[in-house]
């Protein structure tokens, strides 16, 4: 009998002896998983970058594949140095990680360093960037294009003996009520649809000008060169252009009512459809002028019939 327990004491000794060794022989992974903390720094080497940021960056898009890889339902390894690694160029991950944490980064001018962050943001999966980056730029600022408030400064800073110079510039929509323009160049200025109201625009330059759908009611348009002008469905009533030069001009469906345009030049004007009840006409020169369907022409002052 001690025979027999000294023999099954020994076999199992020998039997714990074995499994021992076993378990300090299994080889030792060099990776370790990651378990993912809500708000937790982590350490990312990214090509061979490292870059440290938070959980909560990482996953500020849901659809991203960063949200899904710290999801906590797949297990993450890390290398020796704790850092997870992602197989991927590294040049332009900062670009992403300023986006995660902003929606914002600076304008990018180079194209291929768009096209390169494009391609990583679609592999990231983080597609407002990819349509950040997409979109069209904006349109460049017209450098022609002025405020009323910049125009009222300019104004301010002109002298009579030299007339402010805004040839070719966009004062389209504005509220310019009251303000003078005197002898200023406005030639292939674009007005339309602005308010001059009250204006004294006296011996102003307005060739070729788009003055389309412009309120000129009581203005002063006196000595003004307006060849060639654009002034269809313009109102005009009361207003004063006194020896104008309106050669060529386009006043079509304009409103004249009331309008003082003696010894004005208006050959070869297109005025019709205007209305031209109680203007001024008289002195003016109408060679030309087309008043086709002109509105009360028999009460226009100075017209020839």
């Amino acid at each position: 009998m001690n025979d027999g327990n000294q023999t099954s004491s020994s076999t199992s000794s020998s039997k714990s002896t074995t499994t021992t060794s076993t378990i300090t022989d299994t080889p030792i992974n060099d990776h370790t998983e990651y378990q993912p903390r809500k708000g937790g720094v982590i350490k990312l080497n990214v090509g061979g970058h490292l870059f440290f940021t938070s959980i909560s960056t990482l996953c500020a898009e849901s659809n991203s594949m960063f949200s899904a890889m710290f999801s906590g339902r797949f297990p993450i390894q890390t290398e020796e140095d704790g850092s997870v690694f992602i197989d991927r160029d590294g040049t332009h991950f900062l670009h992403i990680l300023n986006w995660l944490r902003n929606k914002y980064i600076p304008p990018i001018n180079d194209d291929i360093v768009k096209e390169c962050l494009i391609i990583e943001a679609k592999y990231y999966q983080i597609l407002s960037l990819v349509d950040h980056l997409s979109a069209p730029p904006p349109p460049s600022p017209n450098p022609n294009k002025f405020s009323q408030k910049e125009l009222i400064v300019m104004l301010n800073q002109s002298h009579p003996s030299h007339p402010i110079q805004l040839a070719s510039a966009d004062l389209s929509g504005l509220d310019l009520s009251g303000l003078s323009f005197r002898g200023a160049n406005l030639r292939f200025a674009n007005l339309e649809g602005s308010s001059l109201k009250y204006c004294d625009l006296s011996s102003a330059n307005l060739q070729d000008a788009n003055l389309k759908r412009c309120d000129l009611r009581y203005s002063d348009l006196s000595h003004g060169d307006l060849q060639r002008a654009q002034l269809q469905n313009s109102q005009l009533q009361y207003s004063t252009a006194i020896s104008c030069n309106f050669s060529d001009a386009e006043l079509l469906e304009s409103s004249l009512q009331n309008a003082d345009f003696q010894n004005s030049q208006l050959s070869g004007a297109n005025l019709q459809c205007a209305n031209l009840q109680d203007i001024n006409l008289n002195g003016s020169k109408l060679q030309g002028t087309s008043l086709y369907k002109a509105i009360n022409v028999q009460r226009a002052k100075g017209l020839k019939r």
